[in-house]
């Protein structure tokens, strides 16, 4: 008697987290990109490298985008790991510069490959475009970890001012080849005190608004 077919769905296969606790098909892809470059990386090579058929690699990462998302989403679970309550004790300024420096501290631990993304996005609209869409949810995380409120309208406004400061940052840690970042350290500071002279003037604005109304 022939063999019934078997009509039941097959369950993908997901790639086994690195023995560091990472995920895999992001440590596949920061080594393939460093290996190959963005632009002539493959899907294929990615998935060779996790341990994964194409198949059920192309199930959790159909794109070249998908994977830029997954390593920014990556990214952002080590930035945050750990995170305690911020002390109130330490100004806003300093909370700030050591949530940045978290977040570029988990960039560097796969030098090479980060910057061989970072450089493949900015020539990939579709990934570019992706990414942008997402990396305001890391800024306000980022934000959030400092204990700074990122709701509401004013919260906007801090996100989009606070992306400017780490995007401003970004393309000194492109270039800094030390090991203790310390060109990337002197960017973030310079930012963020750039950015309080900038605060010091909103006050003043706001009464020249008000003003008028009162009268």
């Amino acid at each position: 008697m022939a063999k019934k077919p078997n009509t039941g769905k097959a369950t993908p296969k997901e790639a086994a987290p690195t023995p560091d606790g990472d995920d895999a098909i992001v440590a596949a892809t920061l080594e393939e990109a460093a290996a190959m470059g963005w632009r002539d990386m493959t899907l294929a090579g990615v998935a060779a490298r996790a341990g994964m058929t194409l198949g059920d690699f192309l199930q959790e990462a159909p794109t070249k985008a998908h994977l830029a998302l997954r390593f920014l989403e990556e990214i952002d679970r080590r930035t945050l790991a750990a995170v305690a309550e911020p002390d109130p004790a330490d100004s806003t300024k300093d909370r700030l510069f050591e949530v940045i420096m978290r977040r570029f501290d988990a960039l560097n631990r796969h030098r090479d490959g980060a910057r061989a993304i970072a450089r493949g996005i900015a020539r990939d609209p579709a990934a570019a475009l992706m990414l942008t869409c997402r990396i305001e949810k890391s800024v306000a995380m980022m934000l959030a970890a400092a204990g700074i409120d990122a709701g509401g309208l004013c919260g906007l406004a801090r996100i989009q001012g606070f992306k400017a400061i780490f995007l401003s940052a970004a393309r000194a840690w492109m270039k800094d080849d030390s090991a203790d970042l310390a060109d990337t350290m002197a960017a973030v500071d310079r930012a963020l005190i750039q950015a309080a002279r900038l605060m010091k003037f909103l006050p003043s604005l706001r009464r020249r608004r008000e003003e008028p109304e009162a009268a």
